[in-house]
């Protein structure tokens, strides 16, 4: 039934689908998403999509998997799709791999992944096309003809932070960098863009470290930099920091100065609602983990036999000072994931938490 289906995408020719459920496939080095049925693969009708993600557990990624999950079972879907969702950890692309070619034995109809690298599913994706297996970047971009890329404009997201920043300044252009985590697709393909529209606006780069993706690395990295650096005028940091850095500030007694974050997580959202009285400004810039549900809606198109585009970026979201306390839940911790939702996809918190693993 699987290469059936997969015979008519190739043709272009629409597959009608019905009665399928959600099930969940444990992952190479880590257990299976929750939330799910554990029922087996296959059944007639139904369009078998894989995801592979890497970074399994880290917060933005279970909050795209529990957005994917919602909208797989939502009305539209339910009868149409069966997911078979895999994580692998420490951003391996290797394990990536061999877990998208187990995908693929396993006779999935399409393949999503989030990109562990620029290249390193190469292996995968030639096998996947040669078996007439359409696979979509889901998340980030990725280097290949062969491969649809549904995915935030992650560069994007970079220079309209810097933009921000520099428009943000004082008299003091003296700025700190924070990369995010170094050898990810979308952290190589943003900061160099970030660093030349920083230093082009006359910003100047006196101190640079990684946050890692993680909001204490963050406040850790930004602290050891006050050590030495105290005269600092502002604060770039790639989609995290919007919290450890002005914590830090806090902490070392100086005076906030303009900071760009971006985790989507809700305590950047509340720090700026807790600090703007004194003088915080900042400008949280980040992609919904929703992005993961918006291939999902992609990747049914593409096996209806519908034309979808071949590369498509969607715009961030930005969280400011101006509308921070619209972000802000009071019911939820700190690192609670926001951007659960997505324009045009039915997606409600209450759906989405039935599947969030996350905080």
């Amino acid at each position: 039934m699987h290469r059936t289906q997969r015979t008519r995408w190739a043709k272009g020719t629409a597959v009608l689908a019905a009665a399928s459920s959600l099930a969940l496939l444990a992952g190479c080095t880590s257990g299976p998403a929750e939330g799910g049925d554990s029922t087996s693969a296959g059944g007639d009708g139904k369009f078998v999509i894989g995801f592979e993600q890497p970074l399994g557990g880290q917060a933005w990624r279970e909050m795209g998997l529990a957005s994917l999950q919602a909208l797989a079972n939502s009305p539209e879907y339910k009868d149409k799709v069966e997911l078979k969702i895999v994580r692998t950890n420490d951003n391996d692309a290797a394990q990536q791999n061999a877990a998208m070619q187990n995908l693929i034995a396993d006779g999935v109809d399409l393949i999503l992944f989030d990109p562990a690298s620029s290249s390193g599913a190469d292996a995968a994706i030639t096998q996947a096309s040669a078996q007439g297996i359409p696979v979509i970047a889901n998340g980030g971009p990725y280097d290949s003809d062969d491969v649809y890329v549904v995915s935030t404009d992650w560069a994007n997201a970079g220079t309209t932070g810097a933009d921000w920043l520099l428009k943000n300044l004082g008299d003091n252009k003296n700025v700190a960098v924070l990369e995010g985590l170094a050898g990810v697709p979308l952290n190589e393909g943003s900061m160099p863009g970030v660093i030349d529209a920083l230093e082009k606006g006359g910003a100047t780069v006196v101190a640079q470290d990684t946050n890692g993706w993680n909001e204490a690395t963050a406040q850790e990295a930004m602290a050891n930099i006050l050590r030495s650096n105290p005269d600092i005028g502002g604060v770039y940091s790639f989609l995290t920091g919007g919290q450890g850095v002005p914590e830090a500030f806090k902490a070392a007694g100086l005076d906030f100065v303009p900071v760009v974050g971006g985790s989507g997580y809700n305590g950047e959202a509340c720090t700026l609602v807790k600090y703007s009285a004194d003088g915080l400004k900042g400008d949280m810039v980040f992609g919904q983990p929703a992005i993961y549900a918006k291939g999902l809606e992609q990747a049914v198109k593409l096996l209806e036999g519908d034309e979808i585009e071949k590369e498509q970026y969607f715009p961030p979201l930005e969280i400011t000072a101006d509308n921070a306390a619209d972000y802000c839940l009071d019911d939820k911790p700190a690192n609670f994931q926001l951007g659960y939702d997505f324009p045009g996809l039915d997606l409600t918190l209450d759906d989405v938490m039935k599947y969030y693993s996350g905080s």
